[in-house]
Order: structure tokens, then C-alpha cells, then sequence
């Protein structure tokens, strides 16, 4: 940007400057000091990085959720359906339940936007599933969260993201509240209708 003004009639008349941007920690997250001798050359800096951090923000507010839950792995193709399936209804499902939508009105198309990736968790111990989640601000249990001393059940995760190109959420949260209520609703309906279906078959084998 500095070349371009130097190369057109607004050229400034310095010896090309040099520029340093240090950048500080503080209780209240980082600042950034822009050291150079040129007036002209501070703003197009602090122009930049003010474009820098809003884009940084919007991916941030749009980034991806992931969202850990008790569920037997042999069952994962039934949430995942024929082609995906299972996949889109859920996200349909969480934007428009007995066709009214549940979300705010300016968020529709981010939300149109969402995509789901779903996939096993190998862990052996219920402090390591506890562990995978702490490790990252996006990541959060479904549901009651097992304690170190449960015993280890199987757990999956599912994760939800956006196109980067996408606006801003108004309220992302309610959103993530109503994709979660959605999972957790079709999770306990596989779980119940594959209990149902062994305590049938047991019965018919004599088991």
C-alpha cells in the first residue's frame, strides 16, 4: 500500500521508512505498537491491521464446534444415512422443526452454510475422553460429562462448521444450542431403537 502511494501524485516526499510492530501481552489480551518515522506509513499499518483482526474475528465468531458424546461407534452409520442423509436431516432439523424456524432470522443463511463431520474417538479411559475435550476452547461434552473414575464407554464427536465466507452470527450460541438438542434427541432414538431390536432378538434365540 505504501508503494502504491509513493508511485501515484500523493507521493510523499521521504526516504523510503522502516517499519517495526511489536506486539505486547496483557491481562486483557495482546496490543500492538506500530514504531515507524513515517505519519503515512503508521496509518496504512494500522488500516491493515484493523482488516487483519475483523477478518480473524469473523472466522472466529464462524469457527467450527465440536461436540463429543456417548454413543457405540457400531451405530455410527445409522446417524451418518445412506449418502449422508442422516447428516442433512439433522441440520434441517435444527433450522426448521415442524417448519418454523428456531433460530434468529439473520443467521438462516450462515446456518444453511453448516456442514457435519462426524468420527470415532479412539480413547481406552474416560480421563483420556475428558483430557481430548479440555485441550481445545471448541470442543464440549453433549450431555452429562463422564468423571475420571466412570468406567470408559464409547464416545464419538461431530463437528460443525461453516463457510468461512459466510457472515457473522447474530447468536451463534442458540444455533449451537439447537444443533445440539437435535443430536441428542437422534443419538437416544438410535440407542433405544437398537436395545429394542437386540431385546428381540435375544428373545426370539432364546438368549
Amino acid at each position: 500500500m505504501y508503494d502504491r502511494v509513493q508511485a501515484s501524485e500523493n507521493r510523499v516526499d521521504e526516504q523510503k521508512p522502516k517499519l517495526r510492530i511489536v506486539l505486547k501481552d496483557h491481562a486483557e489480551g495482546v496490543s500492538a505498537e506500530i514504531v515507524s518515522a513515517s505519519p503515512t506509513l503508521q496509518k496504512l499499518c494500522q488500516r491493515t491491521l484493523d482488516k487483519h483482526l475483523t477478518t480473524i474475528q469473523q472466522q472466529r465468531q464462524n469457527g467450527s464446534n465440536e461436540l463429543v458424546i456417548e454413543f457405540p461407534q457400531r451405530l455410527m452409520g445409522m446417524i451418518i444415512g445412506k449418502g449422508g442423509s442422516g447428516l442433512k436431516r439433522i441440520l434441517k432439523d435444527a433450522l426448521y422443526p415442524d417448519e418454523q424456524v428456531m433460530i434468529d432470522q439473520s443467521d438462516i443463511e450462515t446456518a444453511q452454510s453448516a456442514r457435519l463431520r462426524i468420527k470415532e474417538l479412539k480413547m481406552s479411559s474416560s480421563k483420556e475422553i475428558i483430557d481430548y475435550v479440555d485441550q481445545r476452547f471448541n470442543r464440549s461434552f453433549l450431555g452429562w460429562p463422564p468423571t475420571e473414575e466412570d468406567d470408559y464407554e464409547e464416545h464419538i464427536s461431530i463437528t460443525v462448521s461453516f463457510d468461512r465466507k459466510a457472515k457473522p452470527f447474530s447468536d451463534k450460541q442458540l444455533y449451537v444450542e439447537r444443533l445440539s438438542s437435535v443430536i441428542t434427541t437422534r443419538t437416544l432414538q438410535i440407542m433405544n431403537d437398537d436395545e429394542d431390536q437386540m431385546e428381540e432378538i435375544n428373545d426370539c434365540l432364546g438368549l
